[in-house]
């Protein structure tokens, strides 16, 4: 569709028929080596009932909340370059999708640079954990057997199969190899600081909720002897090793191309530009978390529903740069909104989605959803849509019984005897305070989940009638007398064993009926994303496709930067998979860009 096509129709218009799927129309590889628009047409193209679009970058232009989309102008082609450097395939990205890829490669004998714009003297890994199916370290430690197959069947019916279903079957089925194969470099020493988060289970924990199953089968790196950082480096000096060429300090800048296929990469470090020709590139750039406008256009679901104080933030610095080369290269960017690790709805950690068994209530002192829905990032869906006013989490004196009823995941309890300890503490100090009789003792260490950190403390308001704490929490007139009769309807639900409300499973209803009684607040702020995870449309080789969905020669997209490999929001069967899809993907990107080279 040509510019003057789109002019004139109105933005409903536009949306309708999907602003992503407007932008990717008529995509074409570029020609030459010039980083060229991608395609005739842009969402900034589009014409608005009021005013027209001025181009790219245009303040003006509001698609999904989105106002300014200059990321998808390429820059000026670069002509003078202090280095040029010849080689097979270029990787940008030194993260466990790239690192896995570029060690794949040059065991395979193949000439590969690698660009990584983190000094090498300071460089460090994100993240601590991978899930793991079959690694031979967790069969030592006893860890059960998973059937691939059983695991990608339950991946696909969470995440409503929506990911590419070749990514998840070869993730599934590779996980047991390619573990073994990024672990291959450690001691017997290294292996003693790596934990099992949540195995061995404890008493209570469960592996399977309303259909949906979970696994204890987690690679866990938190010790300072160990880490995750030494684990990439030690695969770095592998491939190194077999010629593998390595540029610290250094950015990629576009995908160079040549009568529609890739004939290089520019970057740039502090001499200038460097110029490097290859037959292929492989992007592993780490996602777009530090590029809010990114991602408002990617996440539009997210940025239509910000409401207050919300904004789309990230704990993740990267800017989008490796979505942005295979873009301008050609490749189509996702139509369906980019997962987030945690975004829709998981509250600061210890309250709201991380208290599933306790009973969440809203301002008017109603229930307002399934709080023990299995899958923890999509547990706290419903607040997006909902006030951003307080919300509580409510339970009784029994909640330390009911607390051990877990889910191995992200966001998981573990339910030791020192977490339920630390738990009761701060229900007996909440009480205390409530009676005037606490006293501040010596600072103790906070409750925290197994295998992922300290949580923030819980501060509960206790109160010996639910009255009483209905109106610590702040509520008043109906909405005390409904909190009540809410309460008592959901005591008939457990006694029942079955909620007619919100079809919360049998095994995991628990009863408020037992003083003192406590509550925590929720005060929502949406928006907020650990990384993104997608932006780019690859086939099962994640080989990027065009606007025609056909592979662009040489372009091969890994890691957070590449799409359908979660739904729309991230899940974790088993935690860690996020950095377990990179490192088990990377290889097998590895293995299909070697077979592509031949």
């Amino acid at each position: 569709m040509s510019k003057e096509n789109l002019k004139g129709m109105s933005r409903r218009s536009f949306i309708g028929m999907g602003a992503v799927a407007a932008a990717a129309a008529g995509v074409a590889g570029l020609a030459g080596c010039a980083p060229t628009a991608n395609g005739n047409a842009s969402a900034t193209d589009t014409a608005d009932t009021d005013s027209a679009a001025q181009g790219a970058g245009a303040s003006d232009v509001h698609i999904h909340n989105v106002t300014d989309t200059s990321w998808m102008t390429p820059p000026a082609e670069v002509t003078e370059f202090a280095t040029e450097i010849d080689c097979d395939v270029v990787v940008a990205g030194m993260g466990y999708a790239g690192m896995c890829a570029c060690r794949e490669l040059a065991e395979q004998g193949k000439k590969v640079v690698m660009i990584e714009k983190q000094p090498e003297d300071t460089f460090a890994a994100v993240g601590n954990e991978f899930a793991s199916l079959n690694a031979a370290i967790l069969k030592e430690r006893g860890v059960p057997h998973i059937d691939p197959v059983e695991f990608y069947q339950n991946f696909m019916k969470i995440t409503s199969n929506m990911p590419n279903p070749s990514l998840v079957m070869k993730f599934a089925q590779n996980s047991e190899a390619n573990s073994n194969w990024y672990l291959d470099q450690l001691t017997d020493d290294d292996f003693a600081s790596m934990t099992t988060a949540f195995f061995p289970p404890t008493e209570h924990q469960m592996s399977e909720l309303s259909g949906i199953k979970f696994w204890a089968s987690v690679c866990s790196f938190y010790g300072q002897e160990c880490n995750q950082t030494k684990i990439i480096l030690s695969n770095k000096a592998v491939a190194e090793d077999k010629g593998a060429e390595f540029h610290f300090g250094t950015t990629a800048e576009y995908v160079i191309m040549e009568n529609g296929a890739v004939a290089g990469l520019v970057a740039k470090d502090d001499s200038g530009y460097i110029k490097v020709n290859s037959k292929a590139v492989i992007i592993a750039c780490g996602g777009m978390g530090g590029n809010p406008e990114m991602m408002a256009y990617f996440m539009p679901d997210m940025a239509q529903a910000l409401a207050g104080n919300d904004a789309l933030t990230s704990m993740s610095a990267n800017d989008g740069r490796g979505v942005q080369m295979a873009y301008w290269a050609g490749a189509h960017l996702e139509t369906t909104p980019v997962a987030g690790m945690n975004m829709k709805g998981l509250a600061v950690p210890g309250k709201m989605n991380c208290l599933p068994q306790a009973v969440w209530i809203d301002e008017s002192g109603k229930r307002f959803a399934n709080e023990y829905y299995p899958t923890s990032e999509q547990r706290g869906y419903q607040t997006v849509f909902m006030s951003r006013k307080t919300k509580y989490a409510v339970v009784d004196n029994n909640f330390t019984d009911y607390r051990q009823y877990t889910l191995p995941q992200h966001a998981g309890f573990t339910a030791n005897e020192e977490n339920i300890s630390s738990l009761r503490e701060s229900l007996d100090t909440a009480y205390a305070k409530f009676k005037g009789t606490y006293e501040e003792p010596e600072q103790t260490e906070e409750e925290g989940p197994g295998g992922h950190g300290p949580m923030t403390q819980v501060e509960w308001i206790a109160d010996d009638t639910l009255e009483g704490l209905a109106s610590q929490m702040g509520l008043s007139g109906d909405a005390v007398t409904e909190f009540v009769a809410q309460m008592e309807r959901w005591n008939g639900y457990c006694d029942a064993g079955v909620d007619e409300e919100f079809g919360r499973a049998k095994e995991v209803l628990f009863p408020v009926k037992d003083g003192p009684f406590y509550a925590c607040t929720f005060d929502p702020v949406l928006g907020e994303t650990m990384v993104t995870m997608g932006g780019i449309i690859t086939d099962g080789e994640q080989n990027a496709l065009d606007a025609n969905y056909e592979p662009i020669p040489g372009l091969y997209v890994s890691g957070n930067d590449c799409g359908r490999r979660f739904g729309t929001e991230y899940v974790t069967p088993i935690p860690g998979c996020s950095l377990a899809f990179a490192l088990v993907l990377g290889r097998e990107c590895g293995k299909s860009v070697a077979k592509f080279l031949g």
